[in-house]
């Protein structure tokens, strides 16, 4: 059973450590179902990743991912300040933590609730009011809170839920934290994850850079050196899952 240790890696990307450790305490909150449902009740969306057990986690890991690769273009990243690109991780991390509701409301109904941005923004609202470390500002708060109450886009509406209208991006954060979503659940945009459909580290072969060709065994036989440097500074996957197989 996972827990916030499965997104690891994206709190190493924190710029601040007062907003790392306030998403560490909405992680906290996450109900237990999150972390073995898939990304979509009936299986209808999302690629094959997203649509087993343990899919909808997959899924918010992929969207943080996308994101941070795009805070990786200059153009982009300084379009946002550094406290801007944590409060999104935050959103990103936290969009659907109420996908099914609270664990009490998914062991009643397991099926995805239309409101489920709404459901999560109050969760972080609720975490900021009890929160006992340095506290962000309320215009920082509600920055999270309106781009994950956003996070559908277009599709905001839903016939079988005509009472509910949800939010559309309209700001640069509601709109990063959406593209973000819709590039994540694509079914022909393949992400690597440890778990599910990591590459053998036997047959491998590095895509890029000097080593291009070669396996990584092979590499690490001829150039250990290589290796030590790309643990500490390649992240893209499936190289940088494969390197923490290398002792």
């Amino acid at each position: 059973m996972k827990d916030k240790e499965f997104f690891r890696e994206v709190l190493e990307t924190f710029e601040n450590d007062d907003l790392k450790e306030f998403c560490n305490q909405c992680l906290d909150t996450i109900p237990q179902y999150f972390w073995t449902v898939p990304a979509s009740s009936s299986k209808k969306y999302h690629g094959a990743a997203y649509v087993t057990e343990g899919g909808l986690a997959r899924h918010t890991l992929a969207l943080c991912r996308i994101m941070n690769h795009l805070f990786g273009i200059d153009c982009v990243k300084n379009q946002y300040t550094s406290r801007e690109r944590d409060l999104l991780r935050i959103a990103g991390l936290m969009h659907d933590t109420r996908k099914s509701g609270s664990q009490e409301d998914y062991e009643k109904n397991k099926y995805t609730k239309f409101d489920h941005p709404l459901l999560a923004s109050n969760e972080i609202a609720r975490v900021w009011n009890n929160y006992s470390g340095k506290k962000m500002s309320i215009e920082e708060v509600k920055l999270i809170r309106n781009a994950i109450e956003s996070h559908m886009g277009q599709f905001n509406i839903d016939k079988r839920h005509p009472d509910v209208v949800l939010p559309i991006p309209e700001d640069k954060y509601q709109i990063i934290l959406h593209a973000c979503d819709y590039l994540a659940s694509r079914k022909d945009i393949e992400i690597i994850f440890d778990e599910y459909n990591k590459p053998d580290i036997n047959t491998w072969i590095i895509p890029f850079g000097k080593h291009a060709g070669k396996t990584l065994i092979d590499v690490n036989n001829e150039s250990p050196n290589y290796i030590e440097w790309a643990k500490e500074n390649i992240y893209s996957e499936p190289m940088r899952s494969l390197l923490k197989e290398i002792n």
